[in-house]
């Protein structure tokens, strides 16, 4: 309950910073740029302050001062205007937006619930299909957090420094320093995450679709997205005398490991996963940096459109959520740099006074540049440049692997994967309208960049940037969708032809939507809880441990300890190279008494045995060594998973 009414301070006050600078902004749009900003500020203020104490409750309470502190700042600095009144288009905006909203996030809120480690009748923990890679690491984060030294160091590689955006995760460790239970914390931030996501997007849409039903169009083709990989599905399938059915591929998409037709990339080259249940639900990075991209492409886009002149107030606003955007999601911090980098260009060359154009942009850059700099010096570029798997030319991101060829045609890769929807933005690129040229100026920047470059060691991570470009032109598409349908009018059959558009759109999508919902896969069993629950309360928080690498680890994830070396999973796509490490765990737990510099080396505190451990195949586990040299600090029933305490002389 207390985490709760500390976001909900935190909301109160965004809104109230919100009201007070910017009162002529309509009602709505302005209640949700300001729950925006408390959950950007709830976000970064704790952080802050744990720089000079820890992330505890004292550096909460100097946070939630620092909030009232910005709230007097933004009273003595307001806009006097009146604010704009609660009117009937606001009444039809907030209707609208909660037909849009709601049914999304009531099935985000089932999917946090199933898929973040939820408690099972028999006590173990289950998860969902699309996070039961990504989510331990997540976990990790948020629970080695909570009591946490800053610069936070990384719990799952001993000795490097947190370089991964952590902010997404560090809001859950707020509610789990205030008492909530990790699978609460988790699903109920996620939740909150993608309702703010949904509604930035939808609000968003309002604004720039001018045909009547094309926001809604718009709003549901980016969430529930999908191309043409249904048809795969319906297709039955012959090898040799083995014939393949619809109803053998639908079981085999309902109970296959990731067989929807979203993500397939073998056989058949389907990459453009679903942004719900394989982005926003399992990859908080994304989900936290979506959730803060969404207010600023409200504040920066509708105006450009209207030929408004954006407020100081506006701008400032729209520099501080773009300046706190790289430790939340770089991906979306760098898809916002192209995007206004690409739309000032177009601003400063359609206008006759340049130089007039280009002074807005100079003071939300310089804003922005002076609160993302030192996050991108101390930790993104660090990151990057510490490894040779990041930066690299390729062309046609992941439909040419390994830069060695396309699979697919260059067209016919993406109206596959991106369906219908694609085809819709190159049609509407060819009209002479000046909103599309003006957002398609930004979309396309982006698209340009991650067609040519790829910023991480996994090539499929750059659908992070193409994501932002399909978002930004989904409005033009609508729009030219509900126009081909007005021009269709009087004509026999127009019903059945926009029925058949919807089931191509989104028959994937459902198809992908239905597998998530109904995915249920274990995780951690009781004896993996019982033992996070032992370290937790008997162990020094912080203290290191010596595991194996594997990525469903109660030690690190559930527990929140430093680890010598986690899964590569998590470790190698983020620049580690951890063959060192790794050589140097399996040769102690092969050999211990031999090797018992490693203890010293590395200061661990406590090792960890379990199944795992036992059957790994890069070692053979003696431990009976390991009960001749270290004293028994606990063991689960039948001995399933033990911890052995290293005493001091071995560290000495």
């Amino acid at each position: 309950m207390l985490s709760i009414l500390y976001l909900l301070f935190f909301i109160a006050g965004g809104v109230c910073i919100t009201r007070l600078l910017l009162p002529r902004m309509r009602v709505v749009k302005r209640a949700y740029i300001g729950a925006s900003l408390g959950v950007l500020l709830m976000m970064w203020l704790p952080v802050l302050w744990a720089y000079a104490f820890t992330f505890d409750f004292l550096s909460h309470g100097l946070a939630a001062a620092t909030l009232a502190a910005l709230c007097g700042l933004a009273y003595v600095l307001r806009d006097r205007h009146a604010p704009t009144p609660f009117d009937e288009q606001e009444k039809h905006e907030l209707k609208m937006l909660a037909v849009l909203v709601i049914p999304l996030a009531i099935l985000s809120g089932y999917l946090q619930y199933t898929h973040s480690i939820r408690l099972a009748s028999d006590g173990s923990y289950h998860v969902g299909q699309s996070t039961y890679g990504d989510l331990s690491l997540h976990l990790a984060v948020a629970t080695s957090i909570v009591g946490a030294k800053f610069p936070l160091h990384n719990s799952l590689m001993l000795g490097a420094t947190m370089a991964y955006p952590y902010l997404s995760d560090s809001i859950a460790s707020t509610f789990l320093l205030f008492g909530m239970p990790l699978n609460h914390a988790m699903a109920f931030t996620g939740t909150l995450m993608m309702t703010l996501t949904f509604c930035g997007y939808a609000l968003l849409c309002m604004q720039l679709c001018r045909k009547k039903g094309a926001a809604a169009l718009a709003f549901f083709l980016l969430f529930v997205n999908g191309g043409l990989g249904f048809f795969y599905t319906i297709d039955a399938t012959v090898n040799g005398y083995t014939v393949t059915t619809l109803w053998d591929n639908l079981r085999t998409v309902m109970e296959g490991y990731y067989q929807t037709p979203t993500n397939q990339p073998d056989p058949h080259n389907l990459r453009w996963v679903n942004i719900i249940c394989d982005m926003l639900v399992p990859q908080r990075g994304i989900l936290g940096g979506w959730t803060m991209l969404m207010p600023c492409l409200n504040l920066l886009i509708p105006p450009l459109c209207k030929k408004q002149q954006h407020t100081v107030r506006e701008l400032a606003l729209l520099g501080l959520f773009a300046g706190g955007l790289p430790l939340i999601h770089t991906h979306s911090y760098l898809a916002l740099v192209l995007c206004s980098l690409g739309m000032c260009a177009y601003c400063v060359v359609h206008s006759k006074n340049r130089w007039h154009a280009f002074r807005p942009w100079l003071l939300y850059a310089a804003i922005a540049a002076a609160l993302s700099l030192p996050q991108l010096i101390a930790f993104t570029f660090v990151q990057a440049t510490g490894s040779d798997h990041f930066l690299r030319f390729q062309f046609n991101w992941c439909n040419n692997r390994g830069n060695n060829g396309l699979v697919d045609t260059y067209l016919w890769f993406y109206v596959k994967n991106v369906g219908l929807p694609y085809l819709l933005i190159l049609f509407a690129l060819c009209r002479k309208d000046r909103q599309n040229r003006l957002i398609a100026s930004g979309a396309f920047v982006i698209y340009l960049v991650a067609e040519f470059i790829l910023f991480q060691p996994n090539e499929y991570d750059n659908n992070k940037l193409l994501y932002v470009w399909f978002l930004l032109c989904l409005p033009m598409a609508a729009d030219y969708a509900l126009e081909i349908w007005e021009r269709l009018r009087g004509l026999g059959g127009r019903r059945l032809i926009a029925a058949g558009f919807l089931i191509t759109c989104f028959a994937s999508a459902a198809l992908t939507i239905a597998r998530e919902c109904v995915s249920d896969y274990y995780a951690y069993s009781p004896q993996d809880i019982q033992t996070a629950e032992y370290v937790k309360e008997n162990t020094p928080r912080h203290s290191v441990f010596l595991t194996g690498n594997q990525h469903l680890n109660p030690v690190s994830s559930l527990a929140g300890r430093t680890i010598l070396c986690s899964s590569d999973l998590y470790l190698y796509y983020h620049g580690f190279n951890t063959w060192e490490r790794r050589a140097e765990i399996a040769a102690f737990y092969e050999n211990p008494a031999q090797h018992l510099d490693l203890l010293r080396k590395y200061q661990v505190e406590y090792i960890y045995v379990s199944a795992y451990e036992r059957a790994d195949t890069q070692y053979a586990l003696n431990e009976d060594a390991l009960e001749a040299l270290f004293p028994l600090a606990f063991e689960t029933g039948g001995g399933h998973n033990r911890i052995f305490e290293v005493p001091k002389e071995y560290r000495q």
